[in-house]
């Protein structure tokens, strides 16, 4: 059964080839959403779109590359003129290239991360406000990290943390506008991206889905998954030396650097 009001919105989610971007997408469209999907791998969008979305009638596909811009003009001109009006975006691709002393890495790949992570959800959020402002009605619903509460990984973390400071700052900037601004922060989640064993229980992909599709109907500043992480972010700003040894302790562990 289908939220009510979610039915018959068209929203965008990039990353949408697997994981997070899937899990959303599938439950988007269940929800009676017009999804338009958007990953750089051809092949997985159209067997998700196909699966999810047989007759064709609720679900497109743009293969994007969300750091190049012409990719990103291309996947909202593409957006509008199969479903029209964009009403939500959900900005979930993203990297982590996971690399402990980032300083030895060629300068494209460093810049990468928050390229995607961060440039990449400003640039597409820039192109598609101004029709959700003449609409005076839209949702901005961005993926970020308990990487963005807690710092873990300098150049992963510095990513969610400026999605966290955008997204929180674009928000009271669009107060009144009718257009609402959202964050979603999940700590690990079980994507083909955590493939190795974690210090934590990890949720399915299923938990941030649930997390966005309740944040089109009651749009709300922040929103932490599972909550309780939240009990985590506490004792990082409480007690930060709590946070240096975990955080130590997961290096040393050699079990992964991602909150």
């Amino acid at each position: 059964m289908s939220i009510e009001g979610s039915g018959g919105r068209h929203v965008i989610v990039t990353g949408a080839s697997s994981g997070i971007g899937e899990a959303t997408a599938r439950l988007l469209v269940a929800n009676g959403c017009r999804v338009t999907l958007a990953a750089r791998r051809t092949d997985k969008l159209e067997a998700l779109a196909a699966e999810i979305n047989p007759s064709g009638k609720r679900v497109t596909i743009a293969p994007t590359d969300v750091n190049k811009p012409g990719d990103l003009e291309r996947l909202v001109a593409r957006a509008n003129a199969i479903f029209g009006r964009i009403d939500a975006v959900v900005n979930n691709a993203g990297v982590d290239n996971g690399a402990k002393h980032w300083w030895t890495l060629p300068p494209e790949k460093s810049v990468l991360t928050l390229q995607t992570n961060l440039i990449a959800v400003v640039e597409l959020t820039r192109l598609v406000l101004p029709q959700m402002l003449e609409h005076k009605a839209g949702n901005i619903i961005n993926i970020g990290s308990v990487a963005g509460h807690i710092g873990t990984s300098s150049l992963y973390s510095a990513s969610k943390f400026g999605l966290r400071g955008f997204s929180l700052s674009l928000r009271r900037e669009l107060a009144g506008t009718g257009v609402h601004v959202s964050l979603v922060s999940p700590g690990f989640i079980r994507t083909p991206l955590t493939d190795k064993g974690r210090p934590l229980p990890m949720p399915g992909p299923e938990i941030v889905a649930r997390a966005v599709q309740q944040l089109l109907e009651h749009p709300r500043a922040e929103t932490v998954v599972p909550g309780w992480y939240r009990f985590l972010i506490f004792l990082e700003n409480a007690f930060p030396f709590i946070g240096d040894r975990v955080v130590a302790q997961i290096r040393a562990s050699k079990v992964g650097e991602k909150l």
